[in-house]
């Protein structure tokens, strides 16, 4: 019989950004809260800008073919951009939220815009070239920001599609697209783009696209608020949500303590976990919510809540991968992992901190110290406790480790100790009723083993344990799953002959949940005013209409 042989490629490296597979829940939750945004879809003028682009083209008289199609699309992306940041520099002013923050390609072009003198030209063909290592080239994907970012989302919006190569738009696309043009110059923006040539005079006359302009182009923010917030009632319960978490937003700015001359708090992601998880403000006031907005900020609640037990358990991983690095013990499996691990003196200086010898005397004393939720302020509470484990992750001393693994108990004991039993913990939010079988370090399996494989446990065989099942073991889980299904080498760590042994050390990380891309849109929209170095933050008149506004 002949015999074939051949290379097995070796599976594509990548880092992995949830090595435990604990973020999963958290990410889900956010995605329900706020979809139609998304951590990368952090300018409202782009939803109008997209259609509008594809729509212009076909409104061209020109040869209809698809390389002609990406060679105007990524002209078009380019040029946006290059007009943005020219608008901000003539504004002589330094206020990029207003202006050019989050374009596309703006890492290479404002350098090119601020060198640009009276007499020179840009050649957008310079920056929008597809040619492989060329340090000019603004953007890798074909279809630029609209093909790596905004496609996605604006598709599952209804606003535009995508036919194997061929990119459409639809009616709901089409009313954006006639709003934008009736407040734009598009015949000197398609000169542009087919002349391959601009100067700082045709950026200073097409100023209109910069997404600043969005507040000039009455029709076509309306339509962009119909969008954000539902008005018309298009997108139904997804609709609804998005609309209640960006009020949940103006509400709580409307609600902080005036800190600055100008008139607003500082607000940022940190005051929203908070506020939304213990129902309470910075200064200790309980945040009053009408009904509708208080589910919403229960169900933020929810996810900050699965943000502290991730980072718990994150932070017990980097702690065993550390010390593993470190000290290259004679570890073969995950059961010498626990054996080891335990017996550490970084595990028995957590003990002493943690001033308890098993799990139940140790929960016993959290439920008798824990703060009231609304007092996140007090040392004890877990908002505080996570607080202070990020710094101490921060520092990444080793003479930290101890107290690393004694925060993230005493965080896993508060979110038990919480825990009132009286119905699903991940309530609001609906999931599949399969996803934690993918995804079993949650808020339901945190439950249930507080009540069963850990209630007798002594401390140290606790820490043993979730170093095994929360940690090495349910990394090597996920990884042969990625491995197995998307055919991605993401081991940090991973049995070889002399044992297990660390490949990548992964900081621990809250997930980014939309905040700053909803922020930015709000403002786009005419909603908040800001400043630019982020001292303070307020609502206008327009942001409290929408605040306020009875939706039915």
């Amino acid at each position: 019989m002949p015999t074939r042989t051949a290379w097995v490629k070796k599976p594509y490296h990548t880092k992995g950004l949830d090595p435990l597979g604990v973020q999963a829940p958290s990410i889900n939750i956010y995605t329900q809260l706020l979809p139609g945004i998304t951590n990368v879809t952090d300018r409202a003028r782009y939803y109008s800008f997209y259609p509008w682009v594809v729509w212009a083209y076909n409104q061209a008289d020109s040869k209809r073919t698809h390389d002609d199609f990406i060679l105007w699309l990524r002209r078009a992306d380019c040029l946006f951009t290059l007009v943005a940041i020219r608008h901000r520099i003539t504004q002589r002013g330094d206020d990029h939220l207003l202006h050019d923050a989050g374009l596309i390609g703006t890492q290479t072009l404002r350098r090119v815009v601020a060198d640009l003198g009276d007499d020179d030209e840009i050649a957008l063909s310079d920056f929008t070239t597809l040619e492989e290592g060329d340090a000019n080239r603004y953007f890798k994907n074909p279809l630029g920001g609209l093909g790596q970012y905004y496609l996605g989302t604006l598709a599952a919006l209804g606003l535009m599609g995508r036919q194997g190569r061929e990119v459409g738009y639809t009616n709901l696309g089409v009313r954006l697209a006639e709003a934008m043009d009736s407040s734009v110059n598009r015949e000197l923006f398609a000169e542009a783009i087919r002349s391959d040539r601009v100067n700082a005079q045709i950026l200073d006359q097409l100023a209109a696209f910069c997404p600043c302009g969005l507040s000039d182009s009455v029709a076509e923010r309306n339509l962009l608020l119909d969008l954000f917030f539902n008005r018309e009632s298009v997108y139904g319960l997804d609709g609804d949500v998005r609309r209640d978490s960006l009020r949940l937003l103006f509400h709580l700015i409307s609600s902080l303590v005036t800190r600055d001359s100008e008139g607003g708090p500082a607000f940022d992601q940190y005051t929203f976990r908070s506020a939304c998880y213990s129902g309470a403000l910075p200064d200790g006031r309980p945040w009053i919510l009408p009904e509708g907005l208080d589910h919403a900020r229960r169900g933020w609640a929810v996810y900050q809540g699965n943000e502290l037990l991730s980072l718990a358990a994150q932070c017990v991983f980097w702690v065993v991968l550390r010390t593993l690095e470190e000290t290259l013990p004679a570890v073969h499996s995950t059961e010498d992992l626990t054996s080891w691990f335990k017996g550490t003196d970084w595990v028995a200086r957590a003990v002493r901190e943690l001033d308890s010898d098993t799990f139940s005397s140790a929960l016993a004393r959290v439920r008798k110290e824990l703060p009231e939720r609304g007092k996140h302020d007090q040392p004890a509470h877990e908002l505080s406790l996570a607080e202070e484990l990020r710094l101490a992750v921060a520092g990444g001393e080793t003479s930290s480790y101890p107290s690393v693994l004694s925060l993230s108990a005493q965080i896993l004991l508060s979110l038990i100790a919480r825990d009132d039993h009286t119905g699903d913990p991940y309530e609001p939010l609906a999931f599949p009723g399969d996803y934690f079988s993918l995804y079993p370090i949650n808020l339901h399996s945190l439950r249930k083993h507080a009540g069963t494989t850990w209630r007798n446990l002594p401390i140290p065989e606790w820490f043993g344990w979730l170093a095994d099942s929360w940690g090495v073991g349910a990394h090597l889980r996920v990884a042969l799953r990625k491995l197995r299904q998307q055919s991605q080498d993401t081991f940090h760590v991973a049995p070889t002959d002399h044992g297990l042994r660390v490949f990548a050390l992964p900081d621990p990380t809250y997930t980014s949940p939309r905040f700053y891309a909803s922020v930015q849109i709000l403002q786009d929209l005419g909603g908040l005013d800001r400043a630019v170095d982020g001292s303070w933050t307020k609502t206008t008149a327009l942001g409290q209409e929408l605040r306020d506004q009875d939706y039915g």
